[in-house]
């Protein structure tokens, strides 16, 4: 039942969040609380059904379903990862079967997954996303003629979404390594966006470990088939170039790059699966965000407030969107505004206690200690810390 303990935890962060004891949880659903209370502890599978009841109590979108669709069959007509590994294991057995539609397959249980992560968080889909990088990647090697490429595209994406949540996780040397899987099968699929993508998300994972020369580097190298590849994609590229340019100081330079990545996306392109999440308003949020690296508090603080104003709402709620919250809370306490930073910053927390394996209480309870003493008797700061007593312990900074 270890496949289980996912699902527990996401019920009890759902009924946690919805202020429901088991017990509430139960009279809600009718329900017996004793039964439960095995379910959040992955000693039983509880029926679709209830499922589906939880989902409605609970107010969750759907976000247990999808799970629970993710981890076991409902039905072999109604369940897509399950028909789906049992084609795998198929073609994996008889190479007849590895075909372009397995790929269509591969490829929207892909797009499925990494919008369930944007739901309940990376470590919840971890699990899911290793082993289709696996199978995936098995797949690739034993394709043959017409469908190779396709397949391998597939395995392509699956090994950078899972390099995604590795470094949302903090798990930077596992990020890498999936990354450079991902970039030798774009490589021979010849898929520009993919090799561009896979470059620049390791140029992520250079800035996250702080170093910013492979940042900057890997992100050019991102850029060099930029006439082949997708605005968006280029985009991604530019920004954060820009990024590690003003984190080293060149403000022209990385408002140069800023400039030019708008442009980019202001073009309205159809974006590939991977990007689908890109808008003029995470542009915004990705200038205010460089802004602050680069100690302009007060450009910060516009750019940040006026790109999170026009995102996605749905997104929003995110962990990994929360962190643009947690850093407009640093740059609104930057540039001297304790209260609203404290205000920003216990929005942040409020997701980040609810998503299992966040890095961002770490992230905010260095920036309420210097916050502290800075204005060591500010109530909305001392009130911030008092949220933070009950955070898990510190992890890893971004």
């Amino acid at each position: 039942m270890d496949e289980w303990k996912a699902f527990g935890t996401e019920l009890r962060r759902l009924r946690l969040r919805a202020g429901l004891s088991v017990r509430g949880l139960a009279r809600e659903l009718h329900y017996d609380a004793g039964a439960l209370s095995r379910f959040e502890n992955a000693r039983r599978k509880p029926p679709f059904e209830l499922v589906e009841a939880m989902d409605r109590a609970l107010s969750s979108g759907g976000s247990l379903g999808s799970l629970y669709e993710s981890l076991v069959p409902v039905s072999p007509e109604s369940d897509r990862a399950t028909r789906l590994q049992l084609r795998e294991s198929v073609a994996l057995t008889e190479r007849r079967y590895i075909d372009i539609a397995l790929a269509g397959e591969l490829s929207e249980l892909l797009a499925e997954s990494r919008r369930l992560e944007d739901r309940v968080g990376s470590q919840l889909v971890l699990a899911l996303g290793e082993r289709q990088a696996r199978i995936a990647a098995a797949l690739a090697v034993e394709a043959r003629g017409v469908s190779r490429a396709d397949i391998v595209d597939a395995a392509a994406g699956w090994q950078q979404f899972a390099g995604w949540l590795h470094a949302s996780l903090g798990h930077h040397a596992a990020a890498i390594q999936h990354y450079r899987v991902a970039l030798e099968l774009a490589t021979e699929s010849g898929d520009p966006n993919m090799l561009s993508t896979a470059l620049a998300m390791r140029g992520h994972v250079a800035w996250m470990a702080g170093d910013i020369g492979s940042m900057i580097g890997l992100s050019r190298a991102a850029q060099r088939d930029a006439g082949a590849l997708n605005p968006t994609v280029l985009a991604l590229a530019v920004q954060q170039e820009g990024r590690g340019l003003g984190i080293e100081g060149d403000v022209d330079g990385m408002e140069v790059k800023l400039d030019t990545a708008a442009e980019l996306i202001a073009r309205g392109a159809d974006r590939p699966d991977a990007q689908y999440f890109y808008s003029d308003a995470l542009i915004e949020i990705q200038r205010g965000m460089a802004y602050r690296l680069a100690r302009q508090w007060d450009k910060a603080v516009v750019w940040l407030d006026r790109g999170l104003a026009g995102f996605d709402s749905g997104l929003l709620g995110s962990e990994w969107a929360t962190w643009y919250v947690a850093e407009f809370a640093c740059a609104l306490a930057a540039a001297g505004e304790p209260e609203a930073a404290s205000d920003r910053a216990r929005r942040a927390l409020r997701v980040a206690m609810t998503t299992p394996g966040s890095r961002l209480p770490g992230f905010i309870r260095d920036l309420q200690r210097q916050m502290a003493v800075k204005w060591p008797g500010n109530q909305a700061v001392a009130a911030l810390g008092e949220e933070l007593d009950d955070a898990p312990p510190k992890q890893v900074g971004m």
